[in-house]
């Protein structure tokens, strides 16, 4: 294992040794040497001191052989091949727990591995409840981040400072839910996020020595991860907002969660965004596109999908023209398009929502070559036409006629009237005559209906739009549709 000049200052801290190390030294150490070869610690005696050099940064240890030197700093090499060689083995076998364990030699401060719901995977064993932070303490009793620490690392994710050294991210500590400053850096595969690898500055300072280990740990974990994240369907680092939009398994508990976290409610609306750039030739690049939405759009949920960014926003936080004048300024200057889906009703309906985003593009794009910024409202048609799916279909049906289908039992009359009324082109005369009322009952029935209407009547579309999605309801609205298949038999449990 190659090594830096701060990762070997790390491990003599103890001999307190007199450091000239640049703040980027690289990790191109080999060995150590009593002469000068490339790319290894050069050990040799200046009086009673003794000089350790490793490519121009060097540490003096006071009052020491070169001999006894020699030996530490080649100790030092070995100590690390040996905790390499186990950290390999126990990512191999997936045992998260003995890799952060291990861990505390290198760091000697508390170590975190959370999953991508901020769950905790494995807590230094070391250290118990009451010894770190009540963020500490919070975890260990509930074993997820506490609302408010989310929000730290949330907010700490979207600053411009995030990531600068190397993917690490710093976050300080003062005067939030943490208590002290954290090292986080992201887990993640192809563009999906598979967790958060954290280390606590609890008893030591850090350096660039403990960036440099974060991230090989990093290297490590993150296709282990991966591999896990493939193998079972219920690992609890898969993606909870991703996963109900594949309709698959979810534990109730992790959704739960991640409502907390987002401030959100199991029955609030929704509405998905779905981000493609224009020319993948040019190499957008995806994680920049996601954190930049990410800044523009706090109050959403944003995250990659391959070549794509998806932004959950809930509606009582974030209308659709508030995120589409957001998200102008990227489409526009970054050549992006960005399609979006109808209103959902609860977050299970997050999976019939995307594909309504995607339909967005697909018709928009062909339709409307020109522009950036497509409505599923505008192409629902075209969508219900193509549907052969009669569960989607029903979802893609026109609000109004929607929420008029599911209040029929509670105000019965009010979808019949809106039928009758389009049917009859809304002549008054012809559809009281339909309905077998009279004109003024009519007129006052429909009045409080069309107060209620977001569609504009008097668009052709909208009526198209609505008398399609009467006979789609009249179909297929008056049975539930059917789930999709789930992993291992087990039901859809949002």
């Amino acid at each position: 294992m190659k090594l830096s000049m701060w990762m070997i200052a790390n491990r003599l801290s103890a001999l307190d040794p007199e450091l000239h190390i640049k703040d980027q030294a690289p990790i191109i150490l080999r060995s150590a040497r009593r002469a000068y070869a490339t790319n290894c610690v050069q050990v040799f005696q200046v009086g009673k001191d003794v000089i350790c050099n490793g490519e121009g940064n060097y540490l003096r240890l006071k009052e020491m052989s070169a001999s006894q030197a020699f030996e530490i700093i080649q100790c030092v090499f070995d100590f690390y091949d040996d905790w390499n060689t186990d950290i390999v083995e126990a990512v191999n076998r997936m045992d998260y727990q003995q890799v952060i364990d291990e861990s505390w030699h290198i760091f000697h401060n508390p170590v975190l591995l959370l999953d991508a719901n901020y769950k905790a995977l494995a807590m230094s064993a070391q250290y118990g409840e009451d010894d770190i932070s009540s963020e500490w303490k919070h975890l260990s009793e509930y074993g997820y981040l506490s609302a408010a620490g989310f929000c730290c690392m949330r907010e700490a994710s979207l600053s411009r400072e995030a990531g600068k050294a190397g993917g690490v991210m710093m976050i300080r500590g003062e005067g939030n839910q943490l208590g002290m400053n954290w090292m986080s850096v992201p887990l993640s595969d192809e563009g999906s996020l598979l967790g958060w690898l954290n280390v606590l500055e609890a008893d030591r300072k850090f350096n660039t020595g403990d960036v440099q280990l974060l991230l090989h740990l990093r290297s490590l974990l993150a296709p282990s991860l991966s591999r896990l994240n493939k193998r079972n369907p219920r690992f609890s680092s898969r993606n909870i907002f991703s996963e109900v939009m594949q309709r698959k398994w979810v534990s109730p508990g992790s959704l739960e969660q991640q409502l907390e976290y987002m401030g959100w409610g199991r029955d609030d609306p929704y509405r998905v965004y779905l981000l493609v750039p224009e020319k993948k030739e040019q190499g957008m690049n995806m994680a920049f596109l996601r954190n930049l939405i990410a800044g523009y759009l706090p109050q959403a949920y944003v995250m990659r999908a391959e070549e794509q960014v998806i932004i959950i926003a809930n509606e009582t936080q974030l209308t659709e023209n508030q995120v589409r004048e957001a998200a102008m300024d990227v489409l526009t200057q970054k050549e992006t398009r960005m399609g979006s889906s109808l209103r959902a009703a609860g977050i299970a309906g997050l999976y019939a929502a995307c594909g309504q985003a995607r339909a967005a593009l697909k018709f928009g794009r062909r339709a409307r070559q020109a522009e950036y910024y497509y409505r599923f409202y505008d192409y629902a048609i075209n969508f219900i036409i193509e549907s052969s799916d009669p569960e989607e279909t029903v979802k893609a049906c026109q609000p109004d006629v929607a929420r008029l289908w599911e209040e029929r039992k509670e105000k019965g009359g009010r979808m019949e009237i809106l039928k009758s009324y389009l049917e009859n082109e809304r002549s008054l005369v012809n559809t009281a005559n339909a309905l077998f009322i009279h004109r003024n009952t009519l007129v006052y029935r429909l009045k409080k209906i069309l107060e209620e209407l977001e569609g504009n009547l008097d668009e052709d579309y909208t009526r198209d739009y609505m008398k399609l999605s009467i006979r789609v309801l009249e179909l297929y609205g008056k049975e539930p549709g059917t789930r999709a298949p789930v992993s291992e038999g087990e039901p859809y449990s949002v």
